[in-house]
This record gives C-alpha cells, sequence and structure tokens, in this order.
C-alpha cells in the first residue's frame, strides 16, 4: 500500500474476496492464504462474491472496518440478489452490487436491475 499511497496518494484498492476470506479460499493449505486478510488496511474495499455464505463473509469484512460490493449474477438466476441484500441489511459498509458475468453474458442484467431496486 505504501507504494501505491506515493504512486497514486488517494487512490482507493479494491480488491476481490476470496483470497481473504476464511468463508471461501482463505483457509488451510489453500495457496498459503491463511491470514490473509491481515496484511489488508480497512481502507480497502472488498468486492465480496461469496453470496452462498454471506451470513458469514459480509459480517467477517464489516467488523474489519471494509466497505463492500456484492458481485451478483455470476451466470445463474439474477433473482438471487434480492436474497443477497437483505442479507447485507444486517452490516454495515456495503456500498453497492454490480452485475458479474463469466460468459459475456448481459442479457439478464435488466432483470438484475429490477431486482436490486425492488430492494431499495
Amino acid at each position: 500500500m505504501d507504494i501505491l499511497e506515493k504512486i497514486a496518494p488517494g487512490a482507493r484498492v479494491h480488491v476481490w474476496s476470496d483470497m481473504f476470506d476464511p468463508a471461501h479460499n482463505a483457509v488451510e493449505r489453500y495457496y498459503l492464504v491463511r491470514g490473509s486478510w491481515d496484511g489488508l488496511p480497512p481502507s480497502v474495499v472488498i468486492i465480496n462474491w461469496i453470496s452462498g455464505h454471506a451470513d458469514e463473509s459480509l459480517p467477517f469484512f464489516a467488523g474489519r472496518g471494509h466497505k463492500q460490493v456484492l458481485a451478483g449474477y455470476y451466470d445463474g438466476d439474477p433473482l438471487r440478489i434480492g436474497l443477497w441484500l437483505a442479507e447485507a441489511r444486517k452490516v454495515q459498509g456495503v456500498i453497492g452490487v454490480m452485475y458479474t458475468t463469466w460468459k459475456h453474458d448481459y442479457s439478464k442484467l435488466e432483470e438484475f436491475a429490477k431486482a436490486v431496486s425492488a430492494t431499495e
């Protein structure tokens, strides 16, 4: 972070959650990432993509002072974002959602957006 601050003072860093999340990939014997979250200052925004363990993951990062963005969809049911947003209401610091696709499939974007709007 020191190098980044020198190059781009005030830059906001966002990271995918999985390698810093003990409810996801930051577990024993997985690429030596156990405890990796200790190196993340609270200023780093977490792009959280483990909706199936939201009850563990969201409070973990919120408790460490991180803001979070929910990375929903992943080429599945776009309405699932509503359930995830309901879980997100239990913690502070969820600042947004993003439509995320591995297959470059944007055909469900409007349905996803409507599901997000319906939860506001």
